[in-house]
């Protein structure tokens, strides 16, 4: 990291959260906050440089040797880790474990023989090879571009088998890793209190003593804070933005983020099922108009599914989505005749969201009679596992920053978010850009199947995407609003 000034050692940084997870277990818990408590507690093999996308090593000693049918991974670990006995392989089969709580198997679902050991028929797991102390392969089934990726997601943190064990139900709440930090203090929705690790490998990091993390469940209560000075970092509300950064009396920090917000139709829906239906509904949403009434600065209006920015993504306003064409919408419904109401579902909640209700106005506008309902999330969750939601608005924000998080997941063979998508053809295209090892062919392999995807067969609408808006005092400097929706702390100073 370069710096306008020499960082300055020591001092606490105030900060908070909205939620105790009561979880320090990042296998178990995939959210934004237990990722960023782990980026802080725990090391992973590679992360990313800085603010960009790019890898480079955290615990290997250079980056790994990839064989040239992309299948065989070789990593050498560096040999000056305080490691615990950290074990890849212990990590990895946690995840896979068919007993635990591995809530993010698809990490390491593309090594080989891990789909055998995630059903318990075996043991070990066939595609990692111990060269000796330091060095070791991963095998994939296949080739997978994207896979050192995974590498450096939170929920591949190298964990000490040894630790982890004697802890058994435990670790969650007692972690201890070779991260920058460690947990010296936790109160339960309270505070959570870390300090350096003494231990840590990365000569004279981090810069500060520790960081405490207030339990401040109201964003209101967490600015007056803020402004009174009692907390260090807060995430700017909407509409607090321009008085905020007109102030000058803080530090802003405005980042492109991985994520986008949609509205995703069910393709096996029976009234979803008609494109001319699908069509008439892209042409209604106003995405200037929501985006600016929800989110403000926040937003930016989405042409693509998958984030501008990402390897193999369209660039931001030109990707294939329909804009905003109400007359066009409403000779379409006129086409349709008497379909009566059309239903979508709000993930929780006892009435309906703000984003929601303009939905639901931009679509009577046209003359979709659109019901909202809220289902309560443990429901909605099981629906979206069997493919049962007709309609939603809803958000995603990437593991990683390949297209495949964003097409595979969505609309791949066995898609887990109830698009119903039925496309084989471009099932099969999908297939075949996940395993293509010529960067600039897979680019061009994605985009063509996100213009059949959006374009031509409209089973999603793209809405907007979201900045990272966060403000520091002044005398902080130093943190990474990284776009994968990570804070990262480790060159965080005061003055």
């Amino acid at each position: 990291m370069l710096f306008a000034q020499a960082p300055k050692r020591g001092g606490t940084l105030y900060d908070y959260f909205t939620t105790d997870r009561m979880t320090f277990d990042a296998q178990e818990d995939t959210t934004l906050q237990t990722y960023a408590l782990a980026r802080l507690l725990f090391s992973t093999l590679v992360r990313y440089k800085g603010e960009t996308l790019e890898l480079e090593p955290e615990l290997l000693a250079k980056m790994p040797e990839i064989s040239e049918d992309g299948r065989v991974y070789t990593f050498e670990l560096k040999k000056n880790i305080k490691f615990h006995d950290g074990k890849t392989e212990f990590t990895i089969e946690r995840m896979l474990s068919p007993k635990g709580r591995g809530a993010s198997k698809w990490l390491f679902d593309v090594i080989l023989g891990a789909e055998e050991f995630i059903k318990g028929e075996s043991t070990s797991l066939e595609g990692f090879k111990k060269i000796d102390d330091y060095k070791f392969q991963i095998i994939l089934k296949e080739a997978y571009a994207p896979f050192l990726y995974h590498l450096a997601v939170p929920g591949a943190s190298i964990y000490s088998e040894k630790l982890v064990k004697a802890a058994g139900d435990n670790w969650k709440l007692n972690p201890v890793g070779t991260g920058p930090f460690k947990l010296k203090r936790h109160i339960p929705n309270t505070e959570i209190v870390l300090e350096r690790n003494p231990y840590y490998f990365e000569k004279d990091l981090p810069y500060l003593d520790g960081i405490v993390f207030r339990i401040v469940p109201d964003s209101t209560t967490a600015l007056m804070e803020f402004e009174a000075g009692t907390l260090d970092v807060v995430t700017i509300p909407v509409l607090e933005y321009d008085r905020l950064k007109k102030s000058g009396k803080y530090n802003i920090i405005e980042k492109e983020a991985l994520n986008t917000y949609y509205f995703l139709m069910n393709m096996s829906d029976p009234k979803w099922s008609n494109p001319i239906l699908r069509k008439a509904m892209a042409l209604a949403i106003n995405k200037e108009e929501l985006a600016e009434a929800v989110f403000g600065p926040r937003a930016t209006v989405a042409t693509s599914f998958v984030t501008p920015g990402i390897p193999g993504s369209y660039p931001l306003g030109e990707g294939p989505a329909y804009e905003y064409n109400p007359e066009e919408a409403k000779k379409l419904v006129a086409q349709l005749g008497n379909i009566g109401k059309v239903t979508a579902w709000q993930w929780g909640g006892d009435t309906l969201s703000q984003p929601n209700i303009i939905i639901q106005a931009m679509a009577k506008e046209v003359g979709i009679d659109l019901e909202i309902i809220p289902i309560e999330r443990a429901a909605f969750r099981q629906a979206r596992r069997e493919g049962k939601i007709p309609a939603n608005y809803g958000n995603w924000w990437a593991d990683i920053p390949d297209p495949d998080n964003y097409i595979g997941v969505f609309f791949g063979e066995g898609n887990q978010m109830s698009s119903g998508y039925n496309n084989k053809e471009v099932q099969e295209m999908i297939k075949k850009a996940r395993v293509e090892v010529d960067p600039e062919k897979r680019a061009q392999m994605y985009r063509e199947i996100e213009y059949k995807i959006i374009r031509e067969d409209i089973a999603v609408i793209p809405l907007f995407h979201l900045k990272y808006l966060l403000a520091t005092q002044k005398n902080v400097h130093g943190i990474i609003a990284h776009p994968t929706g990570i804070t990262v702390y480790l060159y965080a100073y005061k003055e």
